[in-house]
């Protein structure tokens, strides 16, 4: 039950488009996130209304996150290469990218893709957090601590860099930096679910149990996964205590 958290999926920007001094419907459409099959529909009919419009790149990016938020990864992965051809320099779609090919197991690729992404911008600190996540899915522990320590650097209050770091120090074995690393995420943002269950982990480990039950329960407050919700009550019981 080791948590760590993808970045990914940057498009807060809208298009923002007026077509004949109303909404477009269509981008309005591609716009929102609540419904990802009429996001999807949306951006695919403005890319037929306009397709050679200066917004296309965007378009193919939100139709790309809507599309892996839908869990289809290989349309997802054409979009964002749709979107990269448009524009060579938007980080974002090389980060969504990578992201996507990673979740399909293919890390060479993901990495191909962060890496690009740290060069366009060697600012953009969740880029280094994504790269940090492939390294640690690798293998390589030292390059994925690398990762979040410089993402960290760049970003010091982004929980989630402290995190994923604690969970590349655990493998390596070292434990107190990992305890101390979860310790910060949480106190960076309390309501980090997974925080609270990596660190139950490990003080569940070192036999710390009412540390260990005190987190399983606040990591079981805020509103897990039905897999996690079973994981975290079944690590109670085993414990003797309740949720």
């Amino acid at each position: 039950m080791k948590m760590m958290i993808s970045r990914g999926l940057y498009f807060g920007v809208s298009v923002l488009l007026m077509i004949g001094g109303a909404a477009a419907s269509p981008i309005d459409d591609c716009n929102q996130t609540g419904d990802v099959a009429k996001q999807i529909d949306g951006c695919t009919q403005f890319l037929q209304q306009d397709p050679l419009g200066p917004y296309i790149a965007l378009v193919y990016g939100r139709r790309g996150a809507a599309n892996q938020t839908k869990g289809d990864l290989d349309h997802a992965i054409a979009d964002f290469t749709q979107a990269i051809e448009v524009d060579l320099n938007e980080v974002r779609f090389y980060v969504n990218r990578g992201v996507a090919y990673r979740d399909k197991g293919d890390l060479g690729k993901a990495l191909a893709d962060f890496d690009k992404a740290v060069e366009t911008d060697p600012k953009f600190a969740d880029a280094f957090v994504d790269r940090c996540v492939a390294y640690k899915d690798k293998g390589a522990g030292d390059l994925a601590i690398a990762d979040c320590t410089r993402a960290i650097l760049i970003d010091p209050s982004d929980p989630v860099a402290f995190n994923d770091r604690g969970v590349a120090y655990e493998k390596k074995g070292d434990v107190d930096s990992a305890l101390a690393d979860y310790t910060k995420a949480i106190a960076l943002d309390p309501e980090f679910r997974d925080a609270y269950a990596n660190r139950a982990v490990l003080y569940d480990h070192k036999s710390d149990q009412a540390r260990a039950v005190a987190d399983y329960r606040a990591a079981l407050a805020r509103n897990p996964s039905s897999q996690d919700r079973q994981d975290l009550e079944a690590a109670l019981k085993r414990l003797g205590a309740n949720p």
